[in-house]
Parts: C-alpha cells; sequence; structure tokens
C-alpha cells in the first residue's frame, strides 16, 4: 500500500513539475509567467526565483513620468520588468510583466517581430490598431479575441516616415490593405497582463 502511494505521489509530482521548475520559461497568457502567477507579491516571486534576481528600478512611464518598477534577472535573456498594482500600497502585487528576454516563450506562439496577419490568427479573428506616430501609436486592442485582457502588443513600422493614412490618433483594422502593406511588426517587450 504504501509502495502505490509512493508511486502516486511521484506521479502527481511529474505531472506538476513545470509549475515548480524555476527554469521554466513558458507563458501561458491569463495563468503564468513563469512561476509568476495573478496576485503575487514581491515576497512570492523573491521567494520563487531567488530575492537577489528581483531588484528595484525606476523607469519612464506614460507621458515621461517615472514608475516603480522590479527587474527579474535584470540583464539576461530570461529579464522581466514587473510593474506592481497602483490600487495596492501595503503590499507589492504583480499587475503586469514585461517580456524583455528572449528565453521567455509563449505557449501559443506569440513573439515580438510577429506580423499583424499572424496576430490576428492567434487572436481569432480582426482588431484594431492605433495610428502611428504618436504616444500611443502601434497599440492593438483585441476586443472580443483571444487576446483581450490579456496582453498588450505595439507594433512598429519599419518605415522612417509614416504615412498620412496610417498616422495620428485613430484606430486602423487589422484587415486593411494599406496597413498591412506597411508591414507593421510586433515590437520587443510584449506587457503580460496579470490582472
Amino acid at each position: 500500500m504504501c509502495r502505490i502511494l509512493a508511486c502516486l505521489l511521484l506521479f502527481t509530482a511529474f505531472l506538476h513539475a513545470d509549475e515548480f521548475d524555476p527554469k521554466d520559461n513558458t507563458i501561458v497568457l491569463g495563468q503564468r509567467v513563469g512561476l509568476i502567477k495573478p496576485g503575487m507579491t514581491s515576497t512570492d516571486i523573491g521567494r520563487a526565483y531567488g530575492k537577489q534576481n528581483l531588484t528595484a528600478h525606476k523607469i519612464p512611464g506614460a507621458e515621461g513620468e517615472p514608475m516603480d518598477v522590479a527587474k527579474l534577472f535584470a540583464g539576461t535573456d530570461r529579464e522581466l520588468v514587473l510593474t506592481w498594482d497602483p490600487n495596492n500600497d501595503k503590499k507589492q502585487v504583480v499587475f503586469d510583466i514585461s517580456v524583455v528576454g528572449k528565453a521567455w516563450k509563449f505557449d501559443n506562439g506569440l513573439k515580438a517581430g510577429m506580423t499583424v496577419e499572424e496576430v490576428e490568427k492567434i487572436n481569432g479573428k480582426p482588431f484594431k490598431i492605433a495610428g502611428f506616430g504618436w504616444d500611443y501609436g502601434g497599440y492593438a486592442s483585441f476586443e472580443g479575441g483571444k487576446l483581450e485582457g490579456k496582453v498588450s502588443i505595439r507594433f512598429n513600422l519599419a518605415a522612417q516616415s509614416v504615412p498620412d493614412y496610417l498616422a495620428g490618433e485613430k484606430q486602423l483594422s487589422s484587415t486593411d490593405k494599406q496597413l498591412r502593406a506597411a508591414k507593421p511588426l510586433v515590437e520587443a517587450g510584449i506587457s503580460v497582463f496579470m490582472r
């Protein structure tokens, strides 16, 4: 009986090994970024990955305002930038995670450098992209799609000058022929919502 119980425990541990593996670089939208899950605090993350790997930083935020963040594995191919929940002053609870390091892999195949068409397939339907050439230009809105409320993606144009049709505070459809012809690509630093 003890032997059967030991085998069952070992089998269960094997099935959930990825949940406890600190070398796991898998991102599952809506669930986890490696070992980091929604609701985790800086203390939890430090415990999971080692306090020495989680460091406080200030970075430029919206409209140049400095904001407090933490970097996990700063300067490595596993770097993540963690933003804390602004509505929780008592604890640093993870809010968003910007994926900087190239070692991280989305389980749905999402990655920097993708075309509009490739992202549309992952989303499961067309989406909107803000016109280019201003502070919030190039950001995608996935309303009603598989990526809605899970990720923030910004597209960049390779061209130095933005055609008038694609510029300014407007919404462009991912199916727009002129947009697709301009070949915007997903920029690095995809943000994962952990709310």
